[in-house]
């Protein structure tokens, strides 16, 4: 029996190929994307560990400076009170928004001209 051979028939085995090129295609950059992702996290690592190498230097260089250092007692910054004034005058209207919305209508009447002029050429 090993040695008859059975043929399979498949209906339109054009598509049927496209498809399959189509499906390895894909998975070959599928496997690209991941190894681009890999090298990153390796890299990633390396810089991590460079970090924390130059993070231990400067604990130690810290530590050497504050033995240098003559020992004072800390004193708090001193603290200065804020003092109310009363304001004289009249309250200004806050006309933000209106600036705001009259620049948006200024842009929005130059934007009609332009495609006006647009729609002359066309």
């Amino acid at each position: 029996m090993s040695k008859d051979k059975f043929f399979v028939g498949i209906k339109n085995p054009i598509n049927t190929r496209r498809l399959l090129l189509n499906s390895s295609k894909d998975i070959l950059d599928a496997l690209k994307d991941f190894e681009s992702f890999e090298s990153l996290k390796m890299e990633k690592a390396k810089y991590v560990v460079e970090l924390k190498k130059v993070l231990d230097e400067i604990t130690v260089l810290n530590r050497k400076l504050k033995s240098h250092l003559p020992k004072t007692p800390l004193q708090a910054p001193p603290k200065y009170e804020r003092v109310a004034r009363k304001r004289k005058g009249k309250k200004v209207p806050k006309t933000k928004m209106r600036e705001v919305a009259s620049k948006m209508d200024l842009l929005e009447s130059e934007l009609a001209k332009v495609e006006d002029r647009l729609q002359g050429l066309e």
